[in-house]
């Protein structure tokens, strides 16, 4: 939805908050909690650089200040203020290395040249229409020169990360500079993808061997783990849980007191004059929409119900969202179904974007006196679109003549929303809204529907707190009979109850397995040993009682670690040596399918780089062999392969007419490669870097 829709903001500089902490968006969200301080000033060490605690709670505070970012959970803002600090170090001691450096010039032209940033842009001549580059740099100038010190501090903010993507690009640059495609490997990639092959083959699936026919070793993993040592050393100690669960959802007791505590308000509901006031009065999580809304536009469970609840009355008790909700019908009447406007726009508010509070930037007076020039201007003759360009503060629509396209009901303001679902089309009116005054001009009504003025009061269905303490006696109760792990899983098998595993636990984490998160149990787990059982922790609506199970320490990890991934991988191993050994006599494809029990199969235009073979899946073996020109007209020896045990006849290998010329193939390859290029630089110099991560330390 643009600026103009949410009718929130006005004037250029404001965008400056909208885009300083932008610094999220390169932040890679994931997890991390609460904390205390030790002695140590260190949170972590990247190549040797240091990441200062003071300045790493500065960046989480500055992050969870932002309104943008306000509903996401502490965890995920540590994590990814810890990302940034990683990733911006790392890219530092990059450019250091290569010399890359900024100039003043650069930074110039990034926010004054040919494509400037998105808020510079909304400084235009007003004659003309066009980007006036001599108001930009006034108007930056001037806000960091006699800004207030948030707006001077936003700014700088901005201009630091303008200068981390000159950086970046610059880097790229180079990066991408260095990769070019031989023409070696530009023939052979337009070989391989036109190429077709014709192959006759005998495949014995793996499923032909009972499971239990075969046994893996640990020393068999082992050994495995030592032949792929890059697919599974682990940098940092991770450990694996098994735990029980005990639900203190609400119950059906605490279920119908909330539905009663609602029913009992409806009464007041239905006779309250003041909507809005009683709504903040019972429910401070839900505001008063006093607008127009057709059913469609509505978002929420029941609306059936509530739709059909005559005017002045409330509705029965239903469920939204895990809460019980009931509706008020304030009022109805025929609205169309979509409009489209223009207006302007003279803001006595604007929104802070790091709190959410409006703030005056004009007194109702100044605003009215400014928007009386734009409609006696209007009124004389003059162009709507200029005179929206002149005066309007709405920048996303000023330069458009204040139009806003055909729009649902329930997106904007409510005196905004009812005015151009309750006027007609060609009226025009001066509305007054929380964000200023707007002259508002209807162009167009579509279709007919039927619009409600709703108003509804919820309360969340949680437990009461007698459920909670009766599932935490039963928790504590296990645990006091369970102390080892041993006993932990017969007691589970007397209750009837399921053990459920939580593998690869690293020391930092907040999220457990499935059971979300909880700092206190990852910190349990890294306070004990292997066979404990913990405390009841109460983890959302569950208590949960853990035993660590597996301590895997940086390095390869141990066969029980890895045993869940590689099991049936190397049982297939086995099984393939069983097939060769049992079922493929013969030297021939017909000998093979006979002494097997299967058929000899044909595929006639299997494709290079296929990713799937019909009616197999993913056999990249086999595609392989099909193309082997050695093999042509020749019987391969039997191979193993993804699903089964295979051999092959290779008939024919040709050309299909190739749709690309040279140039478009390359273009595709280059695009291909700088693409992945683009997103793996920053995990190749992570996983070369020595990083020291001490947040478990203070959080």
């Amino acid at each position: 939805m643009s600026i103009i829709q949410k009718i929130q903001e006005k004037g250029a500089w404001i965008v400056f908050i909208l885009i300083a902490l932008a610094l999220i968006a390169f932040i890679m969200m994931d997890s991390s909690v609460r904390g205390g301080l030790g002695n140590s000033t260190t949170v972590g060490k990247v190549n040797g650089t240091t990441i200062k605690i003071d300045e790493f709670q500065q960046k989480v505070s500055d992050v969870e200040k932002n309104a943008n970012s306000q509903n996401m959970p502490h965890s995920q803002v540590i994590t990814g203020v810890w990302n940034y600090f990683v990733q911006s170090t790392l890219l530092k001691q990059a450019y250091e290395q290569l010399g890359l450096v900024s100039t003043s010039k650069d930074m110039d032209l990034a926010l004054f040249g040919n494509n400037p940033p998105p808020f510079l842009r909304n400084f235009v001549n007003p004659e003309t229409g066009q980007y006036d580059v001599n108001a930009a740099r006034n108007a930056l100038a001037q806000l960091k020169k006699s800004g207030n010190s948030q707006q001077k501090q936003m700014v700088n903010e901005y201009l630091d990360q303008q200068q981390e993507q000159i950086m970046m690009a610059k880097y790229q640059s180079m990066v991408f500079g260095a990769a070019y495609i031989p023409s070696w490997l530009l023939n052979k990639t337009m070989a391989d993808d036109n190429a077709i092959a014709q192959v006759q083959y005998v495949a014995v699936p793996y499923s032909t061997i009972s499971d239990s026919a075969v046994s893996v070793s640990d020393a068999d993993i082992n050994s495995y783990v030592q032949d792929h040592k890059k697919l599974f050393e682990q940098k940092e100690e991770t450990r694996n849980i098994s735990y029980l669960t005990f639900n203190a959802a609400a119950s059906t007791a605490d279920s119908a007191a909330i539905k009663n505590t609602l029913q009992e308000l409806s009464g007041d509901f239905a006779s309250a004059k003041d909507n809005a006031a009683f709504v903040a009065s019972k429910d401070g999580n839900t505001q008063f929409y006093d607008g127009y809304m057709s059913a469609a536009a509505m978002q929420f469970p029941n609306k059936e119900l509530v739709i059909g609840t005559p005017v002045d009355s409330v509705s029965a008790p239903y469920i939204s969202n895990g809460n019980y909700v009931v509706s008020k019908m304030v009022a109805k009447t025929v609205i169309p179904d979509s409009a489209r406007v223009r207006h302007i726009l003279v803001a006595t508010h604007q929104q802070d974007q790091s709190s959410g509070q409006l703030y005056q930037v004009r007194d109702d007076s100044s605003a009215l006196k400014r928007l009386d020039s734009a409609i006696a201007e209007i009124k004389a003759g003059a162009n709507f679109d200029s005179v929206a360009l002149k005066y309007s503060d709405d920048p996303g629509s000023a330069s458009t003549g204040g139009v806003i396209d055909y729009f649902t009901s329930g997106r904007m303001l409510p005196e905004f929303n009812n005015f151009a679902f309750t006027g007609h089309t060609g009226e025009s009116k001066t509305i007054h809204t929380s964000f200023g005054y707007h002259f508002v001009e209807i162009l167009g009504q579509k279709g007919s529907t039927e619009g409600y003025k709703i108003a509804s009061v919820g309360r969340q269905i949680i437990p009461s707190q007698q459920t909670i303490d009766s599932v935490s006696n039963v928790a504590a109760t296990f645990v006091a009979s369970n102390q080892t792990f041993s006993q932990m899983e017969a007691g589970a098998k007397k209750d009837n109850k399921a053990l459920l595993p939580a593998q690869g636990i690293k020391q930092n984490d907040f999220q457990v397995g499935n059971l979300g998160e909880s700092r206190d149990l990852v910190k349990w787990i890294y306070d004990h040993k292997v066979g404990e059982v913990s405390q009841p922790v109460e983890i959302g609506d569950n208590f949960v009682v853990a035993a660590i199970t597996n301590i895997s320490k940086a390095g390869l990890p141990s066969a029980a670690t890895v045993r869940p991934y590689l099991e049936q991988l190397l049982k297939n191993k086995k099984k393939a040596k069983l097939i060769i050994d049992s079922k493929f006599k013969g030297s021939t494809l017909e000998d093979y399918a006979k002494s097997a029990g299967v058929e000899v199969a044909t595929l006639d235009s299997l494709t290079f780089d296929a990713s799937f073979v019909p009616r197999m899946g993913n056999e990249p073996a086999l595609v392989g062999a099909a193309f082997n020109k050695d093999l042509l007209n020749k019987v391969s020896k039997p191979f193993a392969g993804t699903m089964g045990v295979f051999a092959i006849k290779p008939l024919n290998v040709s050309a299909k007419s190739s749709l690309e010329g040279p140039e478009a193939v390359e273009g595709r390859m280059k695009q291909t490669w700088f693409q992945q290029i683009q997103n793996r630089i920053l995990a190749a110099l992570q996983t070369s870097a020595k990083i020291e991560d001490d947040r478990s330390t203070f959080f």
